[in-house]
């Protein structure tokens, strides 16, 4: 039976600069959308340093989707501040219309007004955190803040808190939360966007790569990437034609990044693209020869995945969600956080065994495919949605 399912996240389908949450998100109600089912998004305007979203309301892949302003576009890229203009009123009036709702990440307004209306209107909802549940890296102390404030009950008052893998599992049962309370559900892939052939010559002529090696990281410039360690690992390879592509927008990580680069000599070896969306990021992914995603506290890690479908190996670090997914599929090496040796070392495997690397690459993209398809996923929430609608409306249960 279809259902009338509301998803709240600060930022959707056009905000790539804030990392994989839209993205995921967008990924997973499109596939909600496609079996039937009735859904509804509610976000900000948010998409990137400088633009905006449109604020019309819109129904895209059969999906409405409404945008609410914030007050301060700058606030909230700088900042993760989101003041959703009207989102209170619309909630007000439309909650007790769902069936079953379903937040993204912590630590923000749009999530707690939704939270507190739907609790009034006596409407179950989930919670997926992906790794905010835990204030870390940037803000803490107004993380912590808001979570004692404003926050404090958005977590307490779900009816599940959704875990991507084994290390957020673990997180969350550190916080105190039972283990019957935590579904364990992984971030889904948008297989579809693998259906065309992906143009990875042309990538490399328009960027003057020619036959050179080529290592990529995409993803936000922020301390907790890692960006600083590819850098120094990267100036120790033996190859000296090798290349190193950064892409992503710059969230606080980039003057530091490209001012290592310069004292040790690497500009005319290291391309800095900006933000990559759509099909040049693709096209980019597929014309690496490895793919270095050098984050700690990674709770899942979308891009490797992505460079795997794309048919490109990987290198991630050990200590935490990506690691143990990575581990699991195969196509790539995991190395221990922060340790700039090891990390060169594994680059220098894959780059020296690429034909090796690159079926190991298109075995993993099968094992990804039939694992973290959005469909494979939506079996699983649809199973969730099922549980927490059948079962009494009471928030989680914490430990002391």
């Amino acid at each position: 039976m279809p259902l009338r399912i509301l998803h709240v996240v600060p930022y959707y389908e056009q905000a790539w600069a804030y990392g994989g949450i839209p993205r995921l998100a967008t990924t997973m109600t499109r596939a909600l959308a496609r079996r039937g089912h009735h859904v509804t998004v509610c976000t900000t305007d948010v998409r990137d340093s400088r633009t905006r979203a449109s604020a019309a309301v819109s129904s895209l892949h059969g999906i409405e989707v409404k945008v609410f302003p914030n007050l301060s576009n700058a606030i909230a890229y700088h900042l993760q501040f989101f003041t959703p203009i009207g989102l209170r009123r619309y909630m007000r009036r439309s909650a007790a219309s769902f069936d079953i709702a379903h937040l993204h990440a912590c630590h923000h307004l749009p999530g707690v007004i939704a939270a507190r209306e739907l609790t009034r209107a006596g409407v179950p909802y989930v919670v997926s955190p992906n790794g905010t549940a835990r204030p870390i890296e940037r803000r803490v102390r107004a993380k912590k803040f808001f979570a004692l404030t404003a926050g404090r009950s958005l977590l307490p008052g779900a009816a599940r808190v959704v875990a991507v893998s084994r290390s957020e599992t673990t997180q969350l049962r550190d916080m105190g939360i039972d283990d019957s309370e935590i579904a364990e559900i992984p971030n889904p892939i948008d297989e579809t966007e693998f259906e065309r052939s992906l143009d990875a010559s042309q990538y490399r002529r328009r960027m003057g790569l020619g036959d050179d090696p080529v290592v990529l990281f995409l993803g936000k410039l922020t301390p907790r990437k890692g960006v600083d360690l590819l850098v120094q690992a990267f100036a120790r390879l033996r190859s000296p034609s090798a290349r190193l592509i950064v892409a992503g927008n710059d969230m606080g990580a980039a003057g530091a990044v490209f001012s290592l680069v310069r004292s040790l000599g690497l500009e005319s070896r290291v391309i800095r693209t900006g933000l990559l969306t759509g099909s040049d990021r693709l096209d980019a992914l597929a014309a690496a020869n490895v793919v270095v995603y050098p984050s700690r506290d990674e709770i899942f890690g979308l891009v490797p995945l992505e460079a795997l479908m794309a048919g490109t190996p990987v290198v991630v670090c050990n200590d935490s969600g990506c690691g143990e997914v990575i581990s699991s599929v195969g196509g790539g090496l995991v190395v221990p956080t922060a340790d700039v040796g090891s990390l060169a070392r594994a680059i220098e495997t894959i780059l020296g065994a690429q034909g090796e690397w690159r079926r190991s690459a298109a075995d993993a993209a099968a094992t990804v495919r039939r694992r973290f398809g959005s469909d494979r996923i939506c079996d699983l929430l649809e199973s969730l949605y099922s549980e927490v609608m059948g079962g009494p409306s009471t928030g989680l249960r914490m430990r002391a």
